[in-house]
């Protein structure tokens, strides 16, 4: 069986397991390194699937989906900031760029959407590795929230980089 986008929506759509507090978020509050921050990654879903009600691959996959969504808020602000930053970056270049120059907020922008295609599409084959596995969708929700995670750190250091 394929995992799609479709079926993957379906899960991600699914009710999420209320967390007890957010590891994760506790943990990057702490976190003063990149390999702190870089630790952090998981802890929520890990302790959400160490609960006796999820056993089955859909709750699995739910407590990776509600760290995304956690992840994925986080990078759209660190994105935000990344444009910011970018459009500063600029303005010194405002000759070169009136002159053809490639404009860096534009590169992050095509970043951006690019990145947002590969990831949808290396975890899709992720899940389909793993296509006669009644938990294919666990591994295709670990993608996601394991791939949004490293792009925001890589998004917010970028935005606050010298």
């Amino acid at each position: 069986m394929r995992v799609s986008t479709l079926s993957l929506a379906l899960c991600l759509s699914l009710p999420l397991p209320a967390l007890a507090g957010n590891p994760t978020a506790d943990c990057m509050a702490e976190a003063t390194t990149p390999e702190a921050q870089a630790a952090c990654i998981g802890l929520s879903a890990e302790a959400c699937r160490k609960r006796p009600s999820t056993t089955q691959p859909t709750d699995v996959a739910a407590c990776y989906a509600d760290e995304h969504g956690w992840w994925r808020k986080r990078m759209l602000t660190a994105a935000e900031a990344m444009k910011a930053r970018a459009e500063k970056l600029d303005v010194p270049y405002s000759k070169q760029i009136a002159a053809g120059m490639p404009r860096l907020v534009d590169d992050t922008q095509i970043m951006l959407d690019a990145w947002q295609t590969w990831a949808e599409k290396r975890c899709t084959f992720e899940g389909m590795v793993h296509r006669n596995s009644p938990r294919r969708m666990v591994y295709a929700a670990a993608c996601h929230m394991r791939l949004t995670a490293e792009q925001t750190l890589f998004l917010e250091a970028s935005a606050k980089a010298n």
